[in-house]
């Protein structure tokens, strides 16, 4: 089993009911977070990595998502994003973390998730905060990750970057 079926099926007769248009982001989302970690483990950058990302283990997720492409357009946001940015938003990162906690504790697919969502949060302000929130804690959850960690940090990434829509959800 791989991290894209836990994800997409987490919840297989929701997603049914999801427009094609919100699986094709929800795995843009798990598509980047893939092509972050494998950046990582190869020590290449993106330009290298999402072709080869593209040709071997996109047609497989888009098996899964049941869906003939992802959203390429915020694909491509969050991995160059999230990869150009990675130190900067570590950096962003680290107050946020429990006391007990360091940026270094935090494992490659952890970081890649929350750089991913990171981006989304700030580059994309029509998307809500609480779906950002929800799909990359799932992410989070399906990979093994405490979900809750991961919903605290996202939490206050939405206060800092959506302050307007998260106070009127209050």
């Amino acid at each position: 089993m791989t991290l894209s079926d836990d994800y997409a099926g987490a919840d297989a007769n929701d997603e049914d009911k999801r427009p094609k248009s919100l699986r094709r982001r929800a795995a843009s989302r798990l598509a980047a977070v893939q092509t972050l970690f494998q950046c990582w483990a190869s020590q290449k950058d993106p330009t290298a990595i999402v072709p080869q990302f593209k040709d071997h283990f996109l047609p497989e997720l888009l098996k899964e998502f049941d869906i003939v492409s992802i959203d390429d357009g915020h694909y491509t946001n969050l991995v160059f994003g999230a990869y150009q940015e990675a130190e900067q938003i570590d950096a962003e990162i680290a107050p946020l973390l429990r006391d007990d906690w360091s940026i270094e504790r935090l494992g490659e697919v952890e970081r890649s998730v929350i750089r991913a969502a990171y981006i989304e949060f700030r580059n994309t302000p029509n998307i809500p905060a609480r779906t950002v929130i929800t799909e990359y804690t799932a992410i989070a959850d399906s990979c093994g990750s405490d979900s809750s960690l991961f919903n605290a940090i996202l939490d206050k990434f939405s206060h800092q970057y959506r302050k307007i829509e998260m106070e009127n959800r209050q």
